[in-house]
């Protein structure tokens, strides 16, 4: 029985005491949100290929391929290189077509959300979004989640990998118009250079219509 108990709590102090080993000070919050406007700063003296894919209730009817290129002063040149449009018709969930009027109509919501949306990754409220978050750790991840970033009642989900402090991915929430949005990023490193979204995707509901433009960036020059 002494045995038994004497185990018990041999236990108890092991685990509390790996837990005191593996436990970590937390980084300075202030210092990242610089790090992150630096590194969303750099990105915009590079050039890169993206490729949009748009999808209606999961069905891809659009792929669009762009040469893009951000200036310092925050203005983007986008220039099309190649499209492809499914000519097959569109309906809505009771059955009924769209014209080609809606068809545009939805693209033209879709789009101007993610470009919406993106604004999260310019410098400034890159900075906010981790000046202002709460910070908690999950094995090795760094988690920061904010609020009122950009717009009254959004959600920031920034995930870091520890050590480095390097960004693995990043969700956003809001509404747009009413309607609930989403943006879910994934990140990778340039070689020698900053932290990118290697892929996003932009997610949106029109008309009872399920809208989503993934993104997928390369080619960073």
């Amino acid at each position: 029985m002494n045995t038994s108990k004497f185990s018990v709590v041999s236990w108890i102090m092991v685990v509390l005491g790996a837990a005191t080993i593996g436990a970590q000070p937390l980084p300075d919050q202030q210092q990242m949100a610089t790090a992150l406007h630096a590194n969303q700063k750099a990105l915009r003296s590079y050039t890169w290929t993206s490729v949009y894919t748009f999808t209606v209730d999961g069905v891809q009817k659009r792929v669009d391929k762009y040469t893009i290129r951000n200036y310092p002063d925050g203005t983007q040149q986008r220039m099309q290189v190649g499209s492809q449009v499914d000519k097959e018709k569109v309906r809505f969930p009771n059955g009924k077509k769209l014209s080609k009027k809606e068809r545009e109509a939805a693209y033209t919501f879709v789009t101007e959300v993610k470009s919406q949306l993106d604004a999260y990754l310019n410098p400034l409220f890159a900075e906010r979004a981790v000046a202002t978050a709460a910070m908690t750790t999950s094995g090795d991840t760094l988690i920061l989640v904010s609020h009122d970033v950009v717009t009254n009642g959004d959600s920031v989900e920034i995930r870091f990998s520890l050590p480095d402090l390097l960004p693995t991915t990043a969700a956003v929430t809001t509404t747009v118009e009413g309607s609930p949005v989403s943006l879910d990023l994934e990140f990778g490193i340039l070689e020698f250079g900053p932290s990118y979204p290697v892929r996003s995707v932009t997610k949106a509901t029109w008309k009872g219509l399920q809208l989503e433009i993934a993104t997928e960036n390369s080619n960073y020059k």
